[in-house]
């Protein structure tokens, strides 16, 4: 058995961790896990427990709790947005509630309230 296979094999039976691996045989943690994540990909095979608890589940809570403050600022902005459009009707409605109000002005006192367009301003 080739000395690669056997490291393999000693951390797939044994759970023995990556560090004693390396202290035994003399060759890197990261070359040793790269061997493993290897020979589980050609193979097929699910992670250890090892592997689990120390790499995946880290990964996996932070990828959580990413989602959930994604999902936190979603919500607020959405918030956000309602505000505004609510803001934005009120005033359309103002608008529109002024805009009559200067039409009624001035079919009843005759008077002309708009400044027509050209027109300029007289000097006091």
């Amino acid at each position: 058995m080739e000395l690669k296979d056997q490291i393999i094999q000693e951390y797939l039976n044994t759970g023995c961790g990556y560090r004693k691996l390396q202290a035994k045989y003399g060759i890197s943690r990261t070359t040793i896990c790269k061997w493993v994540q290897v020979y589980q990909g050609v193979h097929n095979l699910a992670p250890t427990h090892l592997q689990q608890t120390h790499y995946i589940n880290p990964m996996a809570q932070k990828a959580k709790k990413e989602q959930a403050g994604t999902s936190e600022n979603e919500a607020a902005l959405l918030q956000k947005i309602a505000a505004l459009e609510k803001q934005l009707a009120h005033q359309e409605l103002r608008a529109e509630v002024l805009d009559t109000l200067i039409n009624v002005a001035e079919k009843q006192l005759n008077i002309s309230i708009r400044k027509k367009p050209g027109t300029q301003q007289s000097l006091k």
